[in-house]
């Protein structure tokens, strides 16, 4: 997967964060394809997302 250095960076500082918490809280810290795993799964979970423009609402 190509991301842009925007994307990147915004990973990298997501991951900081999240790995400096996890850390603290004596967890183990995750890989940036972890937390991609993690923000698709939570993405899933929602009733609609915005992504390329567009409004995806879940059906239900």
């Amino acid at each position: 997967m190509k991301l842009s250095p925007q994307t990147r960076d915004i990973l990298r500082q997501y991951k900081a964060v999240i790995n400096e918490r996890r850390s603290s809280s004596g967890q183990r810290e995750l890989r940036t394809e972890e937390i991609v795993d993690e923000i698709c799964y939570f993405m899933t979970c929602q009733n609609g997302v915005y992504l390329g423009g567009r409004f995806i609402k879940k059906d239900g």
